[in-house]
């Protein structure tokens, strides 16, 4: 009896051993990077930028959508079983990938799992939306363009633990590293270049995390800008001018013109404020509009000194200041406005 209870024992301690060492194993496998003793592990990474949805310079971020691809090779993870297995993410070793810059919750639309093949390879996909920060400056508004950047990285490993190398997706080997939908919803953008690479992350001097990056290029249309902001200001502008060639003598005529015109650029820049981003700095589009705004304000004031000549049986003199302005203002303006777009 005695040998019996033995026996069992030993059989239960022996059963519990191998639960043990089975659940060590899977830790230690949802824990430590494959095959980690011979060096970094190599994650294969594909991006693809299905949209861009919108571009916010004043806000500092742009909206994407995109799709990533992820693999590695997991020889722990190899079956006899001949099929593809898809359990979740956490229960096996992954490169965590999150985005550095992103602004707030990114929301994913697939589920956290991976698909384990036979011969160990391990595949992930995800899709990631929402807002990401991108330092802007906007000097050159509109005639501006930018590097955007959208920067993956796995924390808690340094580039000699993670080598990212660019790959390709499983259904078309001729693309590397990355690619972007041809028709994005941007409507004021022209995006010209992108890439992929791996490069780490570097939040701080001397601290390097295992990452990869997608970028991309991107030109403002300032055909619009052209059509919308600088022709009808340059238009209210010349408008004003047309004080300059009407006789001093007329002074209700030559005041309603430069009123007109003042009252129409003030109401101009209070519209204005919808289609311009507000920035703390000036752009050449502001440089623009404020010496557009005051130059119409001296033209009122012309008005108003060539008018006290008028009543004050001075017109002739006034007559010469209207003559001198029609070649001054139009020059000043001319070279304002090669100042503010062109230099």
């Amino acid at each position: 009896m005695n040998t019996r209870v033995l026996i069992t024992i030993l059989l239960l301690f022996s059963l519990g051993c191998t639960v043990f060492a089975a659940d060590g194993d899977e830790e230690y496998i949802k824990v430590n990077r494959p095959e980690k003793q011979k060096g970094p592990t190599e994650v294969e990474f594909f991006v693809f930028v299905l949209d861009i949805d919108d571009i916010d310079g004043a806000n500092q971020n742009f909206a994407a959508n995109v799709f990533i691809y992820l693999k590695w090779m997991d020889p722990r993870l190899a079956s006899d079983d001949g099929g593809v297995r898809s359990i979740p993410i956490e229960e096996v070793w992954n490169p965590r990938i999150i985005i550095a810059n992103k602004q707030s919750l990114l929301r994913t639309s697939l589920p956290e799992i991976v698909r384990i093949h036979p011969d160990g390879k391990v595949s992930y996909r995800q899709r990631y939306v929402g807002p990401l920060s991108q330092p802007l400056r906007l000097s050159e508004f509109p005639f501006d363009k930018h590097c955007f950047a959208i920067q993956f990285l796995s924390p808690g490993y340094n580039p000699k633990e993670i080598r990212f190398i660019p790959g390709s997706p499983e259904d078309d080997q001729s693309i590397i590293g990355g690619a972007m939908y041809k028709t994005l919803s941007l409507t004021d953008w022209k995006i010209f270049q992108y890439k992929a690479e791996a490069r780490p992350y570097i939040p701080a001097p001397n601290f390097e995390v295992a990452g990869f990056v997608f970028e991309f290029t991107a030109k403002r249309y300032v055909l619009y800008y052209i059509w919308q902001v600088i022709v009808p200001l340059v238009l209210i502008v010349i408008m004003s001018w047309g004080a300059f060639w009407i006789d001093p003598t007329h002074a209700g005529a030559q005041i309603g013109v430069a009123t007109s015109s003042m009252l129409t650029l003030i109401a101009y820049r209070f519209m204005l404020g919808n289609l311009l981003p507000r920035l703390p700095y000036m752009t050449r589009m502001d440089y623009f509009t404020l010496g557009s705004t005051i130059l119409v304000f001296l033209t009122f004031f012309e008005v108003i000194l060539t008018t006290k000549l008028a009543l004050s049986k001075r017109a002739v003199i006034g007559r010469k200041v209207d003559r001198l302005c029609r070649i001054l203002f139009p020059a000043t303006f001319a070279f304002w406005s090669a100042w503010s777009f062109v230099f």
